[in-house]
C-alpha cells in the first residue's frame, strides 16, 4: 500500500511483530480506522518467520514469568505455523490487511510545531513519488534489533556478499561466524542454528564471556556453547578479513589464528534500536530503555508510544499484546479532542 501523497492518519504504527499486531486490531476494535502500520521486513511477524524452527511452540508466557491477557488480542499456545495463520486471520477478520506497509524502515518520528508526526522513512526504501507520512499519534513496536555498527577493517570487494549485517543471504549447510556480544548476536547465533538449514555456526566476541545480553539470550547462547551447537570463538577480536582462492572469507583474529567462512554476520551495536529512540526525542534510561508511563506507554514526547520488548526484558508476547492495549486505550481517549482542534 504505497502512499504518493501526505496524508495524516490518526495513527501510525511502527512495526509489524506481534504488538504492532494487536496495536491495529485494538485500534480498529476503538473504532480508529484512519490507521498505518510500517514494517521494514516482508511480512508481519518477521522473527518468528526467521528464528523459530519449524513446529517450534510459540508460548505467551517469557522465563516462567506468567502474564494474563488484558485485552482484546489473545493467543493459544501453539506450533509457529498455527500462530502465523492465527495472527493472518486476526488480521483479515479485523479488514485491516490494507493498513499494512511493508518494506519500509523508519529512522526517526519527528514531533512538528503542529502537534503532527512527521514520519520520516529511510531513503533507501522511498521509492520514487513517495512522501512522508504525517501522523497524530505514533506507537513505536520496533523490537531489540537495532542497526549493526560497521567494523573499522576493510571489506575486501570481492568477499564483500559474504560480509552480511543480517542473516537474509545464509544458504543451508554454510559455515557462518557470527560477531558479536549483544542481544542481536546471540539471536543471531542460536537462531540459525534452530533453523535447521545444516550450517556450522561460530560465535565470536572480542570478551570472553556474555555480558550484554537480556537473561534469555544468555541462557540460550551459554547453552548452545556449552553443548557445542555453537563454536566458540570468544575472547579474542577481529583483525581483519581477507579472500581465499576459493572465494570464501578468510578471517585473521588479534591473537595470531584464522578461520575460513562460507559467511561472516556482523550483528555490533547496542540491544536496543537506540537511533529511532533519541532521533525521535525520547528520553532513555538504564541499559537505553525508554522511558515511558507504565499504565499509557506513553513516552515523554506526547502522542509517541512504546511497547513490546524495547521496554523490557521480558520477552512476552502476551506483554506486547497488553501493551498494545494500554497504548491503543489512550490514544482512543484523546484522539476525539485532537480531531476537534484540527477542524
Amino acid at each position: 500500500m504505497p502512499y504518493k501523497n501526505i496524508r495524516i492518519v490518526d495513527l501510525a504504527i511502527i512495526g509489524a511483530g506481534p504488538g504492532g499486531v494487536a496495536s491495529a486490531i485494538e485500534a480498529k476494535l476503538a473504532g480508529i480506522d484512519n490507521i498505518v502500520v510500517i514494517e521494514k521486513a516482508a511480512t508481519h511477524n518477521d522473527m518468528i518467520h526467521k528464528f523459530y524452527k519449524k513446529g517450534k511452540r510459540v508460548d505467551k508466557d517469557w522465563m516462567g514469568i506468567k502474564f494474563e491477557f488484558e485485552g482484546n488480542v489473545t493467543f493459544e499456545e501453539c506450533p509457529k505455523e498455527q500462530y502465523l495463520d492465527d495472527m493472518e486471520h486476526k488480521i483479515q477478520n479485523a479488514g485491516i490487511a490494507d493498513k499494512f506497509i511493508y518494506g519500509h524502515e523508519i529512522i526517526r518520528v519527528e514531533k512538528l510545531d503542529n502537534g503532527l508526526f512527521d514520519i520520516i522513512i529511510g531513503h533507501d526504501n522511498v521509492e520514487e513519488g513517495h512522501e512522508n507520512l504525517l501522523a497524530r499519534n505514533v506507537i513505536l513496536s520496533v523490537g531489540r534489533m537495532g542497526k549493526p555498527n560497521k567494523p573499522k577493517y576493510k571489506f575486501p570487494k570481492e568477499i564483500k556478499p559474504r560480509l552480511n549485517f543480517n542473516l537474509s543471504k545464509v544458504q543451508n549447510g554454510e559455515r557462518v561466524m557470527v560477531v558479536g556480544g549483544g542481544d542481536t548476536a546471540g539471536e543471531y547465533a542460536y537462531g540459525l542454528v534452530d533453523l535447521g538449514m545444516d550450517c556450522e555456526v561460530t560465535l565470536n566476541y572480542r570478551k570472553p564471556t556474555i555480558t550484554r545480553m537480556n537473561p534469555l539470550n544468555t541462557e540460550m547462547t551459554t547453552k548452545y556453547l556449552e553443548e557445542g551447537k555453537l563454536l566458540n570463538k570468544m575472547g579474542v577480536d577481529v583483525e581483519s578479513v581477507e579472500a581465499t582462492e576459493a572465494g570464501t572469507v578468510k578471517v585473521n583474529f588479534t591473537d595470531g589464528t584464522t578461520g575460513e567462512y562460507d559467511r561472516v554476520v556482523y550483528a555490533l551495536g547496542g540491544t536496543t534500536p537506540k537511533d529511532i529512540l533519541v532521533n525521535s526525542g525520547i528520553k532513555t534510561g538504564e541499559w537505553d530503555v525508554p522511558v515511558y508511563d507504565e499504565k499509557t506507554m506513553e513516552t515523554n514526547v506526547e502522542g509517541l508510544y512504546t511497547i513490546g520488548d524495547v521496554v523490557t526484558d521480558q520477552g512476552s508476547i502476551a506483554l506486547a499484546f497488553n501493551h498494545a492495549n494500554f497504548a491503543v486505550t489512550d490514544v482512543a481517549s484523546k484522539l476525539p479532542a485532537q480531531q476537534k482542534a484540527a477542524s
